[in-house]
């Protein structure tokens, strides 16, 4: 087993005006992805809740827009499949309604509805709501490998609400498919790979048996869905799902994606306990024909403007730098989401 946890420590020192200017020691810590080596910073603020959003002020501003995604408009002005892709042009399951992405994101794009209710806040999300939109997601999914031998690389993805980079307020996922995978999702893939090639095992599953024995940041686990708080965390909160004995996302079983959805569930819980109200979270597959080093896995980040101001939480150390930071220690999180499981 050849999981590794790497961390540097480093201090700088100030005089601080709010003691006089006396001395104080500040401390910052690097740390390695155990899979792909990218460096994060973590600082670990004594901030335990965020302060309230105003979310009837965004509501507002979002409401100047009429909503393609609301029942009366998304028949209407969305496209549509050929009938020779999708009978019908779309797929509909309870609520859900799937249509192709106006914006190419990849070789193969759709939109998820999830809700007819434009705006759904976190307590109001339901098992079913969440099972039909990613089951909706994976029918995709999978009639896209059918149809076009191409595709290898996909995944489901959810930016929620303004702060998280949704144009749209009305709850939808985006799928993407295609010839190429993203530059994470290839990096995970090369590193999985190179893993089992030094290791004979899989990393993902290493990785859940090693954080279950050290107990730092295992939350927990629904069926074959475990969550972990991430050791180099992508934002502020960074929790993480690996689903066990799944290297595809067109692998997943009906029971898989209500565990899933179980443990999603559980996280809204704890957005909701902290004054977190935004996320974004992607859903990983592998090389769809590739081997079996891959683990479907997820990660989902909270997304936070600033204040006073209302700053964007991304800054030139994300955008220009390539590295995360976060204001709170993974394990100290890990003990905060696992009161919700």
């Amino acid at each position: 087993m050849g999981i590794a946890f790497k961390s540097r420590q480093q201090h700088a020192k100030i005089l601080n005006p709010a003691t006089g200017y006396e001395e104080k020691t500040l401390t910052l810590e690097t740390r390695w992805d155990p899979l792909t080596k990218r460096t994060v910073r973590v600082l670990d603020l004594p901030i335990k809740k965020l302060e309230k959003l105003d979310v009837d002020a965004m509501l507002q501003k979002g409401a100047e827009v009429p909503c393609p995604f609301c029942p009366d408009a998304v028949e209407q002005v969305t496209p549509r499949f050929a009938d020779d892709f999708i009978q019908g042009g779309r797929l509909r399951f309870g609520e859900v309604f799937l249509f192709p992405n106006r914006l190419p994101f990849d070789r193969h794009c759709a939109v998820a509805v999830l809700t007819r209710q434009h705006y759904l806040p976190l307590a109001d999300f339901t098992e079913e709501i969440l099972f039909n939109g990613f089951s909706t997601a994976c029918v995709y999914l999978r009639r896209l490998v059918e149809v076009d031998p191409a595709t290898r690389f996909f995944s489901i993805n959810w930016n929620y609400l303004p702060m998280s980079g949704g144009s749209i307020i009305h709850p939808h996922l985006q799928i993407i498919g295609g010839s190429l995978p993203t530059q994470y999702q290839g990096a995970m893939i090369q590193g999985g790979r190179r893993y089992h090639k030094q290791w004979g095992t899989a990393f993902w599953d290493d990785l859940i048996a090693t954080e279950q024995a050290l107990g730092e940041r295992y939350i927990g686990a629904l069926g074959n869905t475990v969550w972990l708080a991430s050791y180099a965390p992508l934002g502020f909160a960074d929790i993480m799902a690996v689903v066990r004995d799944r290297c595809s996302l067109v692998e997943l079983t009906d029971q898989d994606i209500r565990n899933f959805a179980q443990g999603l569930l559980r996280v809204f819980k704890y957005f909701q306990e902290f004054n977190h109200y935004s996320f974004n979270l992607a859903l990983f597959s592998g090389h769809y024909g590739g081997d079996d080093s891959f683990r479907v896995n997820a990660r989902v980040v909270t997304r936070r403007l600033l204040p006073p101001s209302g700053a964007s939480d991304s800054s030139y150390f994300e955008k220009l730098h390539g590295e995360s930071i976060s204001y709170k220690k993974p394990e100290r999180l890990c003990e905060e989401v696992r009161g919700c499981f």
